[in-house]
């Protein structure tokens, strides 16, 4: 502060305000209340009683997280609303700068060397990814676990049904992980890649480092798809772990959901096996003035090259919301980023804590490593217990998994106090 007013002439903030008449200057004892987070002052002008829902803890695919207010008017700005694919470089260095900042943010996230410029979902970035490892090995067998989110696994079957691979099914062990014995004897010479989700569709971590050991035999690919990216921001990478591609869905970073979407898929691997990503890549060059400039590097794409060449008739990414996931990432930073994550995993855990000591209902996997989801099996039909727990405190106490399976989130604007009512209320409608 000293070397600022140092540098505008002024030895004093006093000094700032000598335009104001002494007569006309208020004297007061008044004092500022203590800085707040953007958060605390959200609840203090929107009460939670005009919310619908007062807490959110429901999870699996879309992940309620805190999104800062600055992201929605930077990108109502026109020239982001009306991006497209920046073919002329000259004009869209803009663009093309947030969406280099996207792929080297991802990328670290991830593990790898190597980041697209996103794809349209995580879902469809999982079938990608599977197609990759297709072409890459020139084997057609992707084994696929069992514990993948079920909308994934729908949408691996569209794809299977129309003969792009064949699949194979591995299922989960006691613990809730891949159950590797299974994986062992489902595995074969024809076999392209394994995918694997983590945390998987139960919130368990899986084993990355073991799993890629038994792939080693066979030189199978590991895919990592991932649909929490938060658990990145905490969890050892997947590409960290010796995962070859890993892709997955980053609606948690700063993306909010409305009714079905909109959503963000990545995928990132190495520099060896670039040229088979799909989509395309932006990339650092000089313009004739020697001056850093970015341009469209890779575009494998079917409206770019001939058919038979292309790695992707998904001719669309997501911009608009890799540029919201970019300056998500900017405002919030690596220490940011890991508190956000490490919060939304503390309360997970005291989440599991006080189910234990406080109700009888059973966790899936109750010893097995979480971020920050979990299962739970209610006594009576899941549904009826979420409609309960609205009515009578307006929680939507998690996402219904099963006829008696609830999966449920936590973030990292919650607070012990709303995590204990989640406890109360869950107890209370399974009755």
């Amino acid at each position: 502060m000293e070397n600022r007013l140092q540098s505008l002439g002024y030895s004093s903030a006093a000094d700032l305000f000598r335009s104001i008449p002494e007569s006309l200057r208020v004297r007061t004892d008044a004092r500022l209340p203590a800085p707040a987070s953007e958060i605390e002052i959200r609840r203090e002008y929107q009460p939670s009683e005009a919310a619908p829902i007062e807490h959110n803890f429901m999870g699996g695919n879309g992940h309620f997280h805190y999104i800062p207010s600055v992201i929605d008017p930077l990108i109502s700005r026109g020239e982001f609303l009306t991006a497209y694919t920046p073919y002329q470089p000259e004009v869209s260095q803009g663009s093309l700068q947030a969406m280099f900042e996207f792929q080297s943010m991802m990328a670290d996230l991830m593990g790898v060397e190597v980041s697209n410029a996103s794809l349209y979902d995580g879902s469809t970035a999982m079938i990608e990814a599977a197609m990759m490892a297709v072409r890459v090995r020139r084997k057609d067998r992707v084994v696929f676990a069992d514990s993948i989110h079920p909308e994934y696994l729908e949408t691996m079957q569209t794809y299977a049904n129309s003969g792009v691979f064949e699949t194979a099914m591995v299922p989960t062990d006691a613990s809730g992980r891949l159950d590797i014995a299974t994986l062992k004897e489902t595995l074969n010479a024809d076999t392209a890649a394994l995918v694997v989700q983590s945390p998987n569709y139960y919130g368990i971590i899986e084993d990355i480092a073991s799993i890629k050991k038994e792939l080693e035999e066979h030189n199978i690919m590991l895919i990592v798809t991932v649909t929490e990216a938060m658990s990145m921001a905490l969890v050892k990478s997947p590409g960290g772990q010796g995962a070859d591609i890993v892709c997955g869905e980053a609606q948690s970073f700063g993306v909010p959901l409305s009714y079905g979407g909109p959503w963000l898929g990545f995928i990132g691997t190495s520099q060896k096996h670039m040229r088979s990503l799909p989509g395309r890549l932006i990339g650092e060059a000089k313009d004739m003035d020697g001056r850093r400039a970015f341009v469209v590097t890779l575009a494998a794409r079917e409206q770019h090259i001939r058919r038979q060449k292309a790695t992707s008739n998904i001719c669309t990414n997501q911009g608009l919301m890799a540029l919201r996931c970019t300056i998500y990432l900017e405002l919030m930073g690596k220490k940011g980023l890991r508190r956000a994550a490490e919060r939304s995993a503390r309360f997970a855990a005291l989440g599991r804590q006080l189910l234990r000591e406080q109700t009888d209902l059973k966790l899936k996997y109750p010893d097995s490593p979480i971020f920050n989801e979990f299962m739970i099996e209610t006594p009576v039909a899941a549904e009826t217990v979420f409609d309960r727990c609205m009515k009578a405190s307006r929680v939507a106490c998690g996402t219904v998994a099963g006829p008696n399976q609830l999966l449920v989130s936590f973030n990292e604007t919650m607070s012990p106090e709303a995590v204990k009512q989640w406890v109360l209320s869950v107890k209370a409608a399974s009755k």
